[in-house]
């Protein structure tokens, strides 16, 4: 499965996420892993992937670097272990509705490649575990022969989310022009029907848009 990481040849980004930490947890037997992604442009953690199901903090629990354990992890590029009450640390950050904030055990490790940072990832146990120097020594070797891997997925995922913006972005222009033709909106008056019919029917602005276009068969 690690060869598989390394030389990871197609875009299945949850997969990879999935596939990375059997990795991990294989060498460690832990309670909890989460891997969170670098923004450089942003400067931010974002939680992205996790061993237990975590569906509503994944991409919402999100880190400044320096912020928490694993903003220190990031700022510095060190591993930090700690063997028992890790929420008492200084550095230490609580976000609501994380059982692992109330985990015992925890290591935190940089994902590093040659442009530097990329990631963090972090192992709990629910209870007191001191990770040995062999443990310590085989995750940060794991996460080192898959960080270009881990980058160039993550890269995948960026330029699909930014295509992914603009298709909305025509998408919702389309919309409005239907709306200035045929209820003689005014542009802005366009948007913030979308955006308001968006709001109270908790769908997002593309979904908006395409039933517009479709109901004016354009």
């Amino acid at each position: 499965m690690l060869s598989e990481l390394v030389v990871y040849n197609h875009y299945d980004f949850n997969q990879f996420l999935k596939q990375f930490i059997t990795v991990v947890i294989q060498v460690v037997p832990v309670d909890s892993c989460l891997i969170f992604v670098y923004d450089a442009d942003k400067k931010q953690l974002i939680l992205v992937g996790s061993r237990k199901p975590h569906s509503e903090q994944i991409g919402r629990i999100i880190l400044e670097k320096g912020e928490g354990i694993t903003g220190w992890v990031a700022e510095h590029k060190k591993t930090v272990a700690i063997e028992k009450k890790s929420y008492k640390d200084a550095r230490f950050k609580f976000f609501e509705d994380m059982p692992e904030d109330r985990y015992e055990a925890f290591l935190s490790v940089p994902i590093i490649n040659d442009d530097g940072i990329v990631g963090v990832i972090n192992l709990h146990n629910k209870k007191q575990y001191k990770f040995s120097k062999m443990e310590i020594k085989t995750v940060e070797s794991l996460v080192k022969i898959i960080a270009s891997a881990f980058a160039e997925v993550m890269l995948k995922r960026k330029v699909d989310q930014l295509e992914g913006k603009l298709a909305e972005r025509k998408i919702v222009k389309r919309a409005k022009g239907v709306l200035m033709q045929e209820r003689h909106f005014s542009e802005d008056e366009a948007y913030h029907f979308i955006r308001k019919e968006a709001m109270n029917k908790r769908k997002s602005m593309k979904e908006i848009s395409e039933a517009v276009l479709l109901i004016s068969n354009k």
